[in-house]
Order: C-alpha cells, then sequence, then structure tokens
C-alpha cells in the first residue's frame, strides 16, 4: 500500500522521461507532421473535387431551328445537364447558335473547340421537337446520355407548352416533409447529411483505434525495452513498479494527446479555411457541407473518449509488456489485447449501419468497446446524455480495476526474465502483490 500513497514524485518524473524522449525523437517528429498534413488534406477533399469536376466539362453546343420553342428552353437544356440544386458545379458547358449559325457550329466541332453538337428540328407533321447528336464521344458514355435526357426533358417541356402549362408549372407542386410522429430530425435529414456524418464517425472511430494500438503498443515496447537492457534493475532500486507503471502510461499518454493535438489543430485549421481556400480556386461558389457532423459536442465526446480509452489499454499494454524481456515478444505477448480491441472497432463500424439496434446501445456500456460505439453513437446525435454519463461512469470504474489488476501483474512482470509468456502466468502475476 505504500506504493499508492507514494506515487508522487517518481511516477512524475519517469512520466517527463517518457514524454521527452518520445516526442522528441525523429520518427514521433516527422510522423506527427505527415499526419497532420495528411489530415488538413483531408478538410481540402472537397475543394479539390470541385476543382476536377470544374476542368473537365464537356464542352456542347446547340443550334435551335424549330421554330416557337419554350420560352425556357435554354434553362431545361443546361439546367438538365449541370442539375437544378443550385450547386456551383458545372460538368458541361452550354453554348447557343440560331439556325443561322450552325455552319459556325459545325466548324468549332471540326476544330475540336466543343465535344458535342446538337441541332434542334421541328418536324413539320406532328409539330414535335427532333434531335440530331452529333459527337465522337462513346454513344453509351455519360455525356452522351446526359444530353440525351436533357434533349428529351426539352421535348416534353415543348409538348406541355403547346398544351398550355410547363414543367416550370408543375415544379411547383408542394410536397411538405413531416418526421414521423413529431420527431425532430426526420424533417432536417438528407442523404449528403448522413453520407457526411457517417464519414465523420468511421473517421473519428479510425483515429481512436489507431490511438489505442499505436500509443499502447509504445507503453508495451517502452517497459519490454527497459527490461531487455535491464535499465529497469536500475530504476527499480529508486522507484516502484506501481510508479513507473503510471509513469509510463502518463508519459506516452501525454505524447500521444500532443500528436493527436496538432493533428486536431490541423483539422480545425483546414476546415476554418475551407470556404476561403475554395472560393479562390472555385470562383463564386462555396463548398458542400462535406463535414456537417463535426461539432463542439463530437470533439468534446471525442478527446473524453480517447483519454479514457488510452488510459483503460495501455495500463493492460504496459502489464503484457512487462511480461517479455525482448521488443520481439511484444506482438505475440499483446496479441489477445489486440484481438479485443480490433473486435471493438469492427463492432462500431458494423454499428453505424445499425446504430438503433439493442445489441449496439448494450456494447456501447461495455467499457472496452465503449470509446468505438458510444463515439459512433454521439457522432450521429443517436444517444441521451445520461447514456453518455454512464458509459464514462462505466469506463472509470473499468480503470480503475485494470489499474489494480495492471500494477499487479506489472509488479511480477517486471521481475520475470526469459519465461515463456502464457494465461497461467498472467494469472499466477495478478495474483502477487508488492
Amino acid at each position: 500500500m505504500n506504493g499508492w500513497r507514494n506515487l508522487l514524485p517518481n511516477a512524475w518524473y519517469v512520466a517527463v522521461r517518457e514524454y521527452r524522449s518520445r516526442a522528441t525523437s525523429r520518427s514521433f517528429l516527422i510522423g506527427t507532421v505527415i499526419l497532420a498534413a495528411i489530415a488538413f488534406a483531408a478538410t481540402q477533399l472537397p475543394v479539390l473535387i470541385d476543382v476536377a469536376e470544374g476542368t473537365s466539362r464537356t464542352r456542347v453546343a446547340v443550334v435551335v431551328r424549330a421554330n416557337n420553342m419554350p420560352s425556357d428552353s435554354a434553362v431545361a437544356i443546361t439546367g438538365t445537364l449541370n442539375g437544378q440544386t443550385g450547386t456551383s458545379h458545372r460538368a458541361f458547358d452550354v453554348s447557343w447558335y440560331q439556325g443561322g449559325d450552325a455552319a459556325a457550329a459545325q466548324k468549332s466541332l471540326e476544330d475540336g473547340k466543343i465535344d458535342a453538337l446538337l441541332v434542334v428540328d421541328r418536324d413539320p407533321a406532328s409539330e414535335n421537337l427532333s434531335f440530331t447528336l452529333r459527337t465522337d464521344m462513346p454513344s453509351d458514355g455519360q455525356p452522351v446520355i446526359a444530353i440525351t435526357s436533357a434533349a428529351t426533358y426539352l421535348a416534353l417541356d415543348d409538348g406541355l407548352a403547346r398544351a398550355g402549362t410547363s414543367i416550370g408549372a408543375l415544379q411547383k407542386t408542394k410536397v411538405t416533409v413531416l418526421p414521423v410522429l413529431g420527431s425532430s430530425a426526420g424533417a432536417a435529414n438528407s442523404i449528403s447529411r448522413e453520407i457526411s456524418t457517417n464519414l465523420l464517425s468511421t473517421g473519428l472511430i479510425v483515429l481512436i483505434f489507431m490511438a489505442i494500438v499505436t500509443y499502447g503498443t509504445w507503453v508495451a515496447t517502452s517497459v519490454a525495452e527497459e527490461k531487455g537492457s535491464r535499465v529497469m534493475e536500475l530504476m527499480l532500486n529508486a522507484t516502484t513498479p506501481l510508479q513507473m507503471l503510471a509513469g509510463k502510461v502518463i508519459g506516452n499518454g501525454g505524447a500521444g494527446l500532443t500528436q493527436y493535438g496538432i493533428i486536431l489543430g490541423a483539422v480545425i485549421v483546414g476546415l476554418l479555411t475551407q470556404g476561403p481556400i475554395h472560393r479562390a480556386v472555385v470562383s463564386g461558389s462555396s463548398t458542400s457541407d462535406a463535414f456537417g457532423g463535426l461539432s463542439v459536442p463530437v470533439l468534446g465526446a471525442f478527446v473524453v473518449l480517447f483519454v479514457l480509452g488510452f488510459l483503460l489499454y495501455s495500463l493492460l499494454y504496459a502489464a503484457l509488456g512487462s511480461m517479455v524481456s525482448r521488443q520481439e515478444d511484444v506482438q505475440s505477448a499483446t496479441s489477445p489485447l489486440m484481438m479485443l480491441v480490433m473486435i471493438g472497432y469492427f463492432m462500431s463500424i458494423f454499428g453505424l449501419s445499425a446504430i438503433d439496434e439493442a445489441w449496439v446501445r448494450i456494447a456501447s456500456f461495455v467499457p472496452f468497446f465503449s470509446p468505438y460505439l458510444m463515439l459512433a453513437r454521439v457522432s450521429v446525435g443517436h444517444v441521451e446524455v445520461w447514456e453518455f454519463g454512464l458509459a464514462i461512469g462505466f469506463l472509470l470504474v473499468a480503470i480503475a480495476i485494470a489499474l489494480v489488476v495492471a500494477a499487479r501483474i506489472y509488479s511480477a512482470g517486471v521481475l520475470l526474465y526469459g519465461q515463456r509468456v502464457g494465461f497461467r502466468q498472467i494469472l499466477k502475476a495478478a495474483r502477487v502483490s508488492r
């Protein structure tokens, strides 16, 4: 019990040593810069997509030789080709020519200045519009299919105009979308929002998964390295195993938080500069809501679950790392824990598509899985405040239990050399107290 009462300041000295050793290493610095750059670049993906779409437009010329065309014929063609959702993306550049300019349009097609020429005539017998499309693009390709659909749309609009109405008038029909049983969520739902939220949830889950595996392995490897080099024997003369355990977890955890803090900072800077960068490279437009689910509560939940999840797993990683004497044996010693991490990760990925299922709700309270599944529920907005608080309470209890068990294993494991690690040895070490 003396080790618990005298945890400081030796644990703090070990933590500072671990932090400096990890945070000043070349691999840490290079990895942090690369990950931050990747995170910033990921926030600019909507800009890159917009630029790519903006530089790969199909040039279409429309020659109108028919008379009595609908007044909104240009809108019908252009709107159908480029979408009628009000977005800034234009997959087609459309040029309009009257019948007398047909030769100029044909010359532009032959010179490669345009990709397709659509000639609009009117059948004298039926008075319906007829179309001729000249292009070297594949007849079953997406551009040709889109132009054909636009021509069909214009023909339909022309027929309705001659009947005394128009597609525009029919499109004014009002359809009210209401949520189920008065829920406030249904009316605001959209496919783009759902896709954005799922992408965000997956990204945050992957971040926690990588953090637990990477930083947990840091702890286990650090323990095995010092044990194999006999440095640990010297340290045990000045510190207790419990102090070393706490110091290694805190030090490596602090280095991990520093790295992830820089990465999150790059994400925030990327999101803040996304709009100005987009307006600079794609004039007169703005990005879509690609990260609409990212909010202060979600980021707060991520930080809390990241810290607690790391503490829980890193304690166990340190305990298992103390059971081996060589760094080469760390992977085999921690493989059972790695399987547990993988189970939680895959459960959360599958749970995103069934977020309201009972098994997802129940598993989100299990401490080993809650860093993933509770984060998934928070990011998609399917969790109550009391549920999040209860999951955090269970995590804190699990961390306290893990600390006691890990301290016992660590106290015995640091003194074991040359023994093969097995479940029986772990149980035996857990019964040892110092």
